[in-house]
C-alpha cells in the first residue's frame, strides 16, 4: 500500500497535517543517568513527572537510533586547537577519524511533539497563521518544561522528512539526522533540507510470501531512490502486552534503556500519552471496581482460573486507586508504546525480534507484534500522524509517579562534549566517542586533575601514556616520575621531540635546589625542607639553624654560594680554621653531606635540569624508598638508612620541581606520578598533590595519579576533590569494592558492579592470562559532573605513537 505522509506544510518546527491539526516538535536533551546515585536518579524521575503532568493529550515521545555524524565528531576533537601549530595532533585526529569510522558509533535522537491547534489548510499557511501558532507553541513550551530540565529546542524543518525517511529505511539505510542547534559543533555546516521519500508498506510482506504466510506480523517497506535503486526494509512493530506487577525504581522500571547495546539490532521507540485528572480517574476506577465486584459475586461459588484472574484484577485496581488517593499531585497516564525493529533481511528481523523478546521476558514484560496493526503502529512513529483506535486498544494505564520511573529521556553520557577522543562509551551501548578536553578544563574554571586505580597490567600506564602524548601534541609539557624497572615511558620519549630522560642513579642533570629554583627565598625553604631530613639533622638543632642562616639570600650573595657544593666547601673551609661550637656544627654538616654520596645533588659539574622540555621522565626505579610505616612512625624514621633518605628526598625534589615549573601561568603542564603511593605517602608529596588539585586550574596545570588501592593511596581531602576518576580491572574483591566506592558507586545497592570490575573488565584469559585485543582498555569512569559509566580506552590512533605507548621494554640501558 502506497503511503501518504501526514505533513501538509511545515515552517521551522511547526507542522500542518492533512487531517487538520497543527503540531510543534522539539529536540529533547536527555538527562544524565548511567550509574548515578539513587538520589540523583530520583531527581531525573521527578523531572519526567513534571514533564508529563504538563503535556497535552496525544503528545508523542519519540526516540530514533541514527549514526553519529563523524564530521561533527572530527570538528569536536579539533575544538579550540591551533591547527597551524599542532601538526602531530592533526595526524592523530585524522587517524582517529578513520578508526572511529570503522567502529561506526550510533546516537539516539529524542524528540517530543505537541498538538497546538487546528487548521483546515488549503495552501501554504499565511504569515498571520504562522505567527499565531508560533505564539501558541511558545506559550505551551513555557508551561511544559518551566525549569528547563530537558532544554527543549525547536527542530529544524529538515527533521520531519528525516524521520519519515528513517522509518521507511529502518535497519537498512541510516542517514545523519539534522543537528540540534544547541549541541552542534560550531564548525558544522547545516545540511540541505531533505524531502519526503515516497514509499510502499507491504504488511505481512505478501508480495514475496505464499498466502498462508502472508499474515505474519511484520512489514516490508520499499523505497525507490533517485538513482533507481530500491531499498527494502523488513520491520516489526512490537508493543508491551503486559508489565510485571512491581517494577521497582530505580533498577527495574527503566525498560527502554535495554534497547541499546544489543549487537546488530536497530530499535526505535515511540510513546503516545494522554492524561486524566486524579478525581476523574478515581471515579472511573471505583466504577470498574464495582463491576468487578459484581462479577466476583456472580462467581463466588465457582472454583477456577477465571475467578482467580478477577481477584487479581481487583487487587491491582484497588492498589492503583489507593496510590492515586494517597498522592494528591498524581494523575493518571494512558500510554501506548511501540518498539520498531528494522533489518535488511527477513532472517535478520526474525533474529532481532527474538533477541528483543527474550531481553524483555527476563524483565517480566511480554512483547508482541499484533497482526493487522503493523502499518498503523508504524505510522505512530511519525510526528503528526492521526489518532487511531489501535493506539487505545494496546494502551496501558498508570499513575504519573510510576510512569516517571520509566525515565524514557535519559543518557549515559560521559566526560566532555568536545576535545581529544580517548575511547568509546560502553555503558550506552552506542559506542559514542569519549571526548576528554582535560587541557582546556582550566578555561571553564574546572580542575584538570586525573586519578586512576587498577591492578598491575590492567591498563593504567597505557592510559597515562595516551594522555601525556596528547599533552605533547597540543604543545603542553609533562614530567613523569617513573618507577618501573623496565622504563616503560622511555619508548614514548623517543617519539616526542625535545624530550629529556633523567636517571637519579646515573645522573646527567642536577637536582640541586639552589641551582634549579631561581627565587632565593623559595630555594632556601625547599633546601631546608628536603636536605635537612636527608642529612638526619633536626631543623631546630644547632647545625640546622646554622644551615638556615648560611642559606639566607644576602649571605649566599656575599659568599657566592650558588650550589650545595659551594655550601659544602664553604662549611669545610670555615670549619678547618676554627674551633668551638660553630666549628663542630659545620663539621657535622660536612660529614653528613659527604656520607650521603649523592652526586645528583652535590656535583657542580652537572647541568641544571631543563625546565622547558616538552617531555621529561625521571626514572626512580633504583631509589630505595621508605615504607609508609617508616615515614609515619618517628622511631622508624630516625633509623632510616642513607639510601632510603636519599630516595625520599629526591622523590620530593622532583615533585617540588614540577610544582615550581607548572604552577604558574603559561604553558599547560602536567605532573604524572605512576605508582603514586610512593609519592602520596610523604608529607611534601601530599602538599604537592593538594596544590595541583586545588590551584592547578588557576595556572593551567594538571596532575595525573595512578595507583592500586584508592582507599589507601588517595585518602586525603585533596584526593576527594579530583573530579576525573578511572577504575581499571581489580580482581581482588576488597580492592574492587574500595575502587567502586571511590568512584561514587553505591556498592550495597549495586553490588553486581563489583563482579563486573573483577571479572568482566578487560578479563585475562588462557594460561598466559592475556587480554584479548578487543577487550583491552575497559574501565569504569566518574567525571566531573558526577556521572558514572563504563568506557574503553582506545589509545593513540597513529601507528608509531601506538607502538611507543604499548611497548614495555624488558631492560633499558641508560
Amino acid at each position: 500500500m502506497k503511503l501518504r505522509q501526514p505533513t501538509a506544510a511545515r515552517r521551522r518546527h511547526l507542522q500542518w497535517t492533512h487531517h487538520g491539526a497543527v503540531f510543534a516538535t522539539y529536540f529533547v536533551e536527555a538527562l544524565d543517568y548511567g550509574l548515578r546515585q539513587p538520589e540523583d536518579k530520583a531527581g531525573v524521575a521527578d523531572a519526567h513527572e513534571s514533564l508529563i503532568l504538563n503535556c497535552p493529550d496525544d503528545t508523542l515521545l519519540l526516540s530514533l537510533q541514527a549514526p553519529l555524524d563523524l564530521v561533527d565528531v572530527m570538528n569536536r576533537s579539533l575544538d579550540q586547537v591551533d591547527l597551524q601549530r599542532t601538526p602531530d595532533y592533526i595526524k592523530e585526529a585524522l587517524d582517529g577519524y578513520r578508526r572511529i569510522a570503522e567502529i561506526a558509533p550510533l546516537t539516539r535522537i529524542y524528540t517530543i511533539t505537541f498538538p497546538i491547534g487546528k487548521s483546515q489548510l488549503s495552501g501554504d499557511p499565511s504569515a498571520q497563521e504562522i505567527a499565531a501558532h508560533m505564539a501558541a507553541a511558545d506559550e505551551l513550551l513555557r508551561v511544559i518544561d518551566p525549569e528547563g530540565n530537558f532544554k527543549l529546542q525547536p527542530v529544524p524543518e529538515g527533521l520531519l522528512p528525516f524521520i519519515w525517511n528513517h522509518n521507511l529505511m529502518r535497519g537498512s539505510a541510516l542517514e545523519h539526522a539534522p543537528h540540534n542547534p544547541a549541541n552542534a559543533s560550531p564548525s558544522t555546516a547545516p545540511p540541505a533540507i531533505p524531502f519526503f521519500q515516497p514509499g510502499v508498506l507491504d504488511e505481512g510482506a505478501r508480495t514475496e510470501k505464499p498466502f498462508r504466510r502472508s499474515f505474519d506480523p511484520m512489514l516490508k517497506a520499499m523505497v525507490r531512490l533517485d538513482d533507481g535503486h530500491v531499498i527494502d526494509s523488513y520491520q516489526a512493530m512490537l508493543t508491551p502486552m503486559s508489565f510485571p506487577p512491581a517494577m521497582a525504581f530505580p533498577g527495574h522500571s527503566e525498560f527502554l534503556s535495554i534497547l541499546d547495546g544489543i549487537p546488530d539490532v536497530t530499535v526505535d521507540w515511540a510513546m503516545r500519552v494522554r492524561r486524566r485528572d486524579r478525581e476523574s480517574a478515581i471515579q472511573l476506577n471505583e466504577k470498574q471496581l464495582g463491576k468487578l465486584g459484581i462479577q466476583l459475586g456472580e462467581r463466588n461459588t465457582d472454583v477456577g482460573f477465571h475467578s482467580q484472574e478477577l481477584r487479581r484484577k481487583v487487587e491491582t485496581l484497588a492498589a492503583y486507586n489507593d496510590s492515586l488517593a494517597t498522592n494528591e499531585n498524581a494523575q493518571e497516564v494512558e500510554f501506548t508504546t511501540v518498539l520498531a525493529v528494522g533489518a535488511p533481511t527477513q532472517a535478520d528481523l526474525t533474529r532481532s525480534v527474538g533477541t528483543l523478546k527474550a531481553k524483555f521476558r527476563r524483565l517480566g514484560i511480554r512483547l508482541d507484534a499484533p497482526r493487522g496493526a503493523q502499518r498503523r503502529f508504524w505510522m505512530m512513529l511519525n510526528p503528526g500522524a492521526p489518532a487511531d483506535s489501535v493506539y487505545t486498544d494496546y494502551q496501558h494505564i498508570t499513575a504519573t509517579p510510576d510512569w516517571a520511573g520509566f525515565v524514557p529521556f535519559t543518557t549515559a553520557r560521559l566526560l566532555d562534549d568536545a576535545g581529544p577522543i580517548i575511547g568509546v562509551n560502553l555503558l550506552s551501548g552506542l559506542f559514542e566517542p569519549l571526548h576528554f578536553n582535560f587541557l582546556n578544563k582550566v578555561l571553564s574554571d574546572i580542575s584538570p586533575a586525573i586519578a586512576m586505580a587498577g591492578e598491575l597490567g590492567s591498563g593504567k600506564s597505557y592510559f597515562t601514556k595516551t594522555l601525556i602524548s596528547i599533552v605533547a601534541d597540543l604543545l603542553g609539557q609533562f614530567l613523569v616520575i617513573d618507577r618501573s624497572p623496565g622504563g616503560e615511558y622511555v619508548p614514548l620519549l623517543e617519539s616526542i621531540p625535545g624530550s629529556v630522560l633523567i636517571s637519579l642513579d646515573d645522573p646527567r642533570f642536577t637536582l640541586d635546589p639552589l641551582r634549579i629554583f631561581t627565587d632565593p627565598h623559595r630555594a632556601r625553604s625547599i633546601t631546608l625542607d628536603t636536605i635537612l631530613p636527608l642529612l638526619n639533622i633536626p631543623v631546630v638543632s644547632a647545625p640546622g639553624v646554622l644551615l638556615a642562616e648560611i642559606l639566607k639570600p644576602e649571605h649566599r650573595t656575599a659568599h657566592r654560594l650558588h650550589s650545595l657544593a659551594d655550601v659544602r666547601d664553604f662549611l669545610a673551609d670555615n670549619a678547618a680554621g676554627r674551633h668551638g661550637r660553630d666549628a663542630e656544627d659545620q663539621h657535622t654538616l660536612v660529614r653528613a653531606m659527604d656520607a650521603v654520596e649523592a652526586p645528583v645533588l652535590f656535583d657542580r659539574a652537572l647541568k641544571p635540569m631543563p625546565l622547558a622540555a616538552t617531555a621529561t621522565v625521571v626514572r626512580t626505579h633504583t631509589l630505595a624508598l621508605p615504607t609508609v610505616d617508616e615515614l609515619t612512625l618517628s622511631h622508624a624514621y630516625q633509623n632510616l638508612p642513607w639510601r632510603k633518605r636519599l630516595g625520599h628526598a629526591l622523590y620530593e625534589l622532583v615533585g617540588l620541581l614540577a610544582r615550581e615549573q607548572f604552577l604558574k601561568p603559561g604553558r599547560f603542564g602536567a605532573l604524572v606520578v605512576d605508582e603514586a603511593y610512593h609519592f602520596t605517602a610523604t608529607t611534601v608529596g601530599k602538599q604537592i598533590v593538594e596544590e595541583f588539585v586545588r590551584d592547578g586550574r588557576k595556572h593551567s596545570a594538571g596532575i595525573i595519579l595512578a595507583s592500586h588501592d584508592p582507599k589507601a593511596d588517595y585518602a586525603t581531602a585533596a584526593h576527594n576533590l579530583i573530579p576525573n576518576r578511572f577504575a581499571f580491572r581489580q580482581r581482588n574483591a576488597v580492592t574492587a569494592a574500595n575502587t567502586l566506592e571511590w568512584l561514587g558507586v553505591d556498592i550495597e545497592r549495586d553490588a553486581y558492579l563489583i563482579k563486573q570490575l573483577r571479572e568482566n573488565t578487560s578479563p585475562p584469559i588462557g594460561r598466559k592470562e592475556t587480554v584479548a585485543p578487543n577487550r583491552r582498555g575497559e574501565c569504569f569512569i566518574a567525571d566531573g559532573r558526577g556521572r558514572i559509566g563504563r568506557g574503553k580506552i582506545l589509545g593513540p590512533a597513529r601507528a608509531d605513537r601506538a607502538r611507543a605507548v604499548s611497548t614495555t621494554p624488558q631492560q633499558v640501558s641508560i
